[in-house]
C-alpha cells in the first residue's frame, strides 16, 4: 500500500468536502484511478488537469508512496 495526499481547489473541494486528504492506494494506481476512489471522476469530462508533485501529469501515470496529487479544474473569467 502506498499513501498519497490529494489538494482539491474551488468546485472540485466544495464536491468532496474537503480541500485536502491522504489517501491509502494500492501499487500501481493512477491519478484516474484515485479520481474514482474519491468520487470525482466525471469531472475528467470536464477538462480537469491533474498534477503530480507540481508537474502537470498525465491522468496514467503511476502514483507512488508520498505522492502529492492535485486535481485542477479549468479556469475561466473575463
Amino acid at each position: 500500500m502506498a499513501q498519497v495526499k490529494v489538494l482539491l481547489f474551488g468546485p472540485l473541494a466544495e464536491a468532496y468536502g474537503s480541500s485536502e486528504s491522504i489517501h491509502e492506494i494500492q501499487e500501481g494506481n493512477t491519478p484516474e484511478k484515485l479520481l474514482h476512489k474519491i468520487g470525482l471522476l466525471e469531472w475528467k469530462e470536464k477538462g480537469l488537469r491533474c498534477a503530480i508533485n507540481k508537474k502537470i501529469s498525465d491522468f496514467k501515470e503511476i502514483l507512488q508512496d508520498g505522492d502529492e496529487v492535485v486535481f485542477l479544474t479549468p479556469v475561466s473569467g473575463g
